[in-house]
């Protein structure tokens, strides 16, 4: 694992460096991975210190950048971990690929409130041939920050995925996670995994067809109102002038 980081800070480190934070263009429904159900969870794996740092990664509906959901991290780390190393990954095969070599990958992030500060550790990543890494220079609680990890043709990587947010002592919901995607060589984004839901509008954010009715008919009374205002004066004008 040493040697396969320290040849990818002389390999890829230009590759990532301009790529840590970006503009997604990606329209809904695009991703390889929206998180808007839990429909395509099975293909993502963990590994080292998720259990010992207590982190989750579970769907949920509160939040979301595109379509009806996310990706919630959240962290419980009760002790000093010794390992500290760890995360999320889904392999190439599960997208049909023999490697992730030549692809670009990336992922929105939002951060929780209160979660400042403990996303020290947090990385979107490929493993395999070579270890390479982008993370964040800092991620807000109100805008989306897209990280972006370009693969070069001769990382012949076999994962992709995200690290474990914070080994410090810390219980709580770091971050969300959406619209993961994979952009093969040829600039063709894989499709969706089938987990795109689009986001629901409630009857909250929703004006009922007789508010509209009762808002028109008030609309039209003010009209009038205005009209019959403007010809009073008007003929009150010519009637004191003739």
């Amino acid at each position: 694992m040493k040697l396969k980081k320290f040849l990818a800070a002389a390999v890829a480190s230009a590759v990532v460096a301009v790529g840590a934070a970006s503009v997604s263009a990606l329209n809904d429904g695009e991703a390889t991975y929206c998180f808007d159900t839990n429909a395509a969870m099975e293909d993502w794996q963990t590994y080292g210190s998720v259990d010992e740092t207590g982190t989750k990664a579970e769907q949920t509906t509160l939040v979301s950048k595109n379509g009806n959901g996310s990706l919630l991290v959240s962290v419980n780390v009760a002790d000093e971990i010794e390992n500290q190393f760890g995360g999320f990954y889904v392999d190439a095969s599960a997208l049909g690929l023999e490697s992730f070599q030549g692809c670009t990958v990336e992922m929105s992030v939002l951060l929780c409130e209160n979660a400042e500060g403990f996303y020290n550790s947090f990385s979107l990543f490929s493993d395999g041939m070579i270890w390479l890494a982008a993370s964040p220079e800092t991620l807000s609680t109100s805008e989306w920050t897209t990280i972006t990890l370009e693969l070069p043709e001769n990382a012949n990587n076999s994962r992709v995925g995200f690290t474990i947010p914070t080994f410090t002592l810390h219980k709580g919901d770091i971050l969300y996670v959406d619209d993961f995607s994979v952009t093969d060589p040829d600039g063709n984004i894989i499709a969706n995994k089938g987990d795109f839901y689009a986001k629901e509008i409630t009857a909250a954010n929703t004006v009922s067809s007789g508010t509209n009715i009762v808002l028109t008919v008030l609309l039209v009374v003010l009209i009038l109102v205005i009209v019959g205002g403007i010809g009073i004066i008007v003929s009150s004008a010519i009637k004191r002038f003739s």
